[in-house]
C-alpha cells in the first residue's frame, strides 16, 4: 500500500515538472519579444527610418528631449537637456544640459557630442535628414555649442512642438563622437559600424544583432535615470504570427509583436495573456483623383464619403482594432478634436450624385495593394459604392508599382495608408491638404490654394491658440472639399504575458514614444 502511494507521489511530481517545462517562463530580469525582424536594416539613429527599428533604437540613444504621453496627449519632457528657452525671434533655441552625464562606456557627455550628432544627420543625408533640413531648416552652421553644457540651434521659425518632437525623435539620438570616429571607414562617419553596434547614452546598449535570428539589448548601468529593471531584452526573429502565438502561450516569449487581429481576439479570455493596445500613428484612406472625370465635382466626392460603411470596415475588416477617426490628425495630436461628420447614408449620397449629374453612376478603377487587409477593404468599398451606382473595378497592384503610379497622378481611386513622421499636426496637414509639397493632395490632383495657404501659415504660427484654430478651420474645410474619405485610424496591439507589467505604458504612442524602461516583471 505504501509502495503504491509512493509511486503516485512520484507520478504527480513528474506531471507537475512536465507542466512547468511546457510553460517555461523567461527570466525575471529579461524580456523576450517575438517579432518579424526582416524590416531591421540598421541601428544607426541617423539612418534608421522604419517604425519597429526606430522604436528599439530610441531606447539605445538619449536625446535632448523625449516625447511621452500625458493625459492622452503627446508632450515633450527634459532628457539630456534639463531646460531650454527660445529667443523672441522664434528661431533660436538654447538647450542647457544636465551636469555629470556620461555615455554607456563612461565617457563624459558634453555639448560637443550633441552638436556632432545633429550635424552628422545632415552630413549623412539619409532618409530622416529631411526632418532637420526641410522641416526645421537646420544647417551644420546653425547647430553650435557656446560652452560644454549649452547647445544652440537656429531653426526656420517652426512652431515649438514641431522643433521639440523632431529633436526628441530617433534621429536626435546623441552619439559618442570618440567611439564613432574610432570606427570610421572611408569617411562613412561610422555608419558601417553603427549598423550593428551602439555608442549612445540611452537606457540600453546594443549587445548583439544576429540577423534574422535575434537582436539583444543590455541595460546601461550608467544611464542618467538609473539602470532599467529589465537587464536584457531579446528581440527574437519569429516571422510567422502563428509561431509567435504558440510560443507566447507556452511562455517561451513574453510579447508577440505581429499577431493577426483574429489571433489577438482569441486571447481576450486568456488567464495568462493580455492584449495591449494603443492608437496607431497612421491613417487609412480612400483617395479620389480630383482632376479626373466625376471626382472633379465636390458633390461626387462627398457622395463617396456618405456611401462608405465605416462601422463595417472597423468591426469586420479590422475586427475592432481601429478608431473611427475621419480627420487627418491622429488621436492625441496638437489640435485634435473628435470630428467625424460622415456615416453611411445611401439616400443622401444618391441625392448628391443626382445633383452632380451622375444619377446613373459611372465606372471607376479602384487600386490597392495585395495585402489581405487592403483586398478586403477594397471589396467592402466596392460593395458600398455599388449602392449609389458607382461601378468600382478593383485592380490589385504590388505596393511599389501602385505608389509609383500614384506619384505620377495616374490613379483614379486608391485605398492606402499614411504613416506619421513626427507627432504634430504639420506632419499630416501638409501631405493631405497642401498640394505644393507634392505628396497626397498633389497625387490626388487637389490643387486648393486656400487649404495650402492655411497649411503653410499654421506651420509657422508661433501663437499656439491661433495655430490650434487654424488646424480646426483646415480640418472642417478639408472634410467638405478634400478628395479623401478617411476610413479609420488603426489600433496597434500586442499579445503580452501577464508577468510583464506596465507594457501598456511603455507602448503608449508606439512609434512616437516607446519606453522600455517602464517595463518590469
Amino acid at each position: 500500500m505504501l509502495k503504491r502511494k509512493f509511486l503516485w507521489i512520484i507520478l504527480i511530481v513528474l506531471l507537475i515538472s512536465l507542466t512547468c517545462m511546457s510553460n517555461a517562463a523567461t527570466p525575471k530580469d529579461a524580456l523576450v519579444i517575438g517579432a518579424n525582424t526582416e524590416i531591421f536594416i540598421t541601428c544607426d539613429p541617423g539612418v534608421s527610418f522604419e517604425v519597429l527599428p526606430n522604436a528599439i533604437v530610441k531606447n539605445i540613444y538619449a536625446s535632448l528631449v523625449r516625447v511621452k504621453i500625458e493625459d492622452g496627449n503627446f508632450v515633450t519632457v527634459p532628457e539630456v537637456a534639463k531646460s531650454w528657452e527660445i529667443d523672441l525671434d522664434g528661431k533660436t533655441w538654447t538647450f542647457h544640459l544636465r551636469e555629470g552625464l556620461v555615455f554607456a562606456n563612461g565617457d563624459p557627455l558634453k555639448s560637443d557630442a550633441v552638436v556632432y550628432s545633429l550635424q552628422r544627420v545632415l552630413k549623412l543625408e539619409k532618409s530622416p535628414a529631411w526632418l532637420f533640413s526641410d522641416v526645421l531648416g537646420l544647417t551644420e552652421e546653425s547647430i553650435t555649442a557656446p560652452d560644454d553644457n549649452t547647445v544652440q540651434i537656429v531653426t526656420n521659425g517652426a512652431p515649438s512642438n514641431v522643433v521639440l518632437t523632431i529633436v526628441g525623435d530617433t534621429l536626435g539620438g546623441i552619439l559618442n563622437p570618440e567611439v564613432v570616429q574610432e570606427h570610421e571607414a572611408d569617411g562613412d562617419m561610422g555608419q558601417g559600424w553603427l549598423t550593428d553596434h551602439s555608442a549612445g547614452a540611452g537606457p540600453y546598449v546594443l549587445e548583439e544583432w544576429d540577423r534574422k535570428i535575434k537582436l539583444v539589448l543590455r541595460a546601461n548601468e550608467n544611464y542618467w535615470r538609473g539602470a532599467p529593471e529589465i537587464k536584457t531584452i531579446i528581440i527574437q526573429d519569429i516571422p510567422e504570427p502563428t509561431d509567435q502565438l504558440l510560443l507566447l502561450k507556452k511562455g517561451d516569449i513574453d510579447i508577440a509583436w505581429d499577431l493577426t487581429a483574429e489571433q489577438a481576439n482569441s486571447l481576450k479570455d486568456s488567464p495568462d495573456i493580455s492584449v495591449v493596445t494603443t492608437p496607431g500613428q497612421s491613417d487609412e484612406y480612400v483617395g479620389m483623383n480630383a482632376g479626373w472625370g466625376p471626382f472633379r465635382d465636390v458633390r461626387v466626392r462627398q457622395a463617396v464619403k456618405y456611401a462608405i460603411d465605416y462601422d463595417a470596415i472597423i468591426n469586420q475588416v479590422m475586427e475592432g482594432f481601429a478608431i473611427n477617426n475621419q480627420q487627418f490628425l491622429p488621436v492625441g495630436y496638437f489640435s485634435y478634436v473628435e470630428n467625424n461628420p460622415y456615416y453611411q447614408d445611401i439616400e443622401k449620397a444618391k441625392e448628391l450624385m443626382a445633383e452632380a449629374g451622375y444619377a446613373d453612376g459611372f465606372d471607376v478603377e479602384l487600386v490597392t495593394n495585395t495585402t489581405e487587409r487592403r483586398k478586403t477593404e477594397a471589396v467592402v468599398v466596392q460593395e458600398n459604392l455599388a449602392k449609389i451606382g458607382i461601378n468600382a473595378e478593383i485592380n490589385l497592384m504590388q505596393a511599389s508599382q501602385m505608389y509609383a503610379k500614384f506619384r505620377e497622378q495616374g490613379i483614379q481611386m486608391i485605398i492606402a495608408g499614411w504613416g506619421v513622421d513626427y507627432p504634430d499636426a504639420d506632419a499630416l496637414a501638409n501631405p493631405f491638404a497642401n498640394y505644393r509639397v507634392q505628396q497626397l493632395a498633389w497625387r490626388c490632383v487637389w490643387y486648393d490654394d486656400y487649404a495650402a495657404d492655411l497649411c503653410e501659415a499654421a506651420a509657422v504660427e508661433i501663437n499656439e491658440d491661433r495655430r490650434f484654430q487654424m488646424y480646426q478651420d483646415l480640418t472642417n474645410y478639408w472634410h467638405i472639399y478634400g478628395p479623401f474619405a478617411m476610413m479609420y485610424q488603426p489600433i496597434e496591439f500586442w499579445g503580452v504575458r501577464n508577468e510583464v507589467k506596465d507594457y501598456d505604458i511603455a507602448a503608449e504612442g508606439y512609434s512616437v514614444h516607446f519606453d522600455l524602461t517602464e517595463i518590469s516583471k
